[in-house]
């Protein structure tokens, strides 16, 4: 098993991947157009979904908002900077940690997320790593 197929199992598995937490000696093409996943709240179910439907080998760059009416053309809140997940991500840990930023939000913009009826959206894109060295 090559180093890519290693960090592929990685991503997102145990902590949430970045893109600043990948090795500097892999190049990340990101010239993928982006696609949207819209998700009814921090639905746990929805998110395994969209992970379960990634297939083996693939990479994709995610940036997470919600969105009140879910229209992607009206003001929405990020909840994170853009991180990478693979089939091999851990769903709960992911949504475990949204929750967490969705808390920090809620606190910072003094909203009540659970009076707050909205929508997940993952904005992403496939991505592809290729070693600089090999």
């Amino acid at each position: 098993m090559n180093n890519l197929n290693v960090i592929i199992k990685q991503l997102s598995s145990k902590n949430i991947t970045f893109l600043v937490d990948i090795d500097r000696r892999i190049n990340i093409d990101k010239s993928e157009k982006y696609y949207y996943y819209k998700i009814w709240g921090l639905n746990l179910d929805q998110i395994q979904n969209f992970i379960c439907n990634i297939r083996n080998e693939d990479i994709f760059l995610i940036h997470p908002f919600i969105s009140i009416n879910c229209r992607i053309d009206d003001p929405y809140l990020t909840l994170s900077r853009q991180f990478l997940v693979s089939k091999y991500s851990n769903p709960d840990l992911i949504q475990d940690f949204l929750f967490n930023k969705l808390e920090l939000a809620s606190q910072g913009f003094e909203f009540d997320h659970e009076e707050l009826d909205y929508f997940l959206i993952f904005k992403y894109k496939k991505v592809y790593l290729n070693d600089k060295f090999a």
